[in-house]
């Protein structure tokens, strides 16, 4: 099992944006494919910028392959049309991790 987590650091101008967009757009197409279960969006409590917020989210896919496979292609569109629109206000980068038990 992969545990796909993508990182985003948010400028604090475009924050309910954000939110909006993974509880809207984001988890639902990712749900949507099928690929994944348990989606988690958390915010991250540790603040290195008073500008800015961090947020993961976390979707757990039965293979590598697959989380790689919609990563590339269906969220690097989705984020890519987010990017269209904020610019560098949201920054992000992703982690595939084997969940262990």
């Amino acid at each position: 099992m992969t545990l796909l987590n993508t990182t985003f650091h948010v400028h604090k101008s475009v924050d309910a944006l954000f939110i909006k967009w993974v509880k809207e757009i984001y988890l639902p197409v990712a749900m949507d494919s099928g690929l994944f279960k348990n989606p988690l969006f958390t915010r991250i409590m540790t603040q290195v910028d008073p500008e800015a917020t961090s947020y993961a989210v976390q979707l757990q896919a039965s293979s590598h392959r697959d989380a790689e496979a919609w990563h590339d292609s269906t969220s690097a569109q989705l984020k890519d049309a987010l990017a269209r629109e904020v610019g560098e206000r949201i920054l992000h980068f992703t982690t595939y991790m084997e969940i262990m038990s």
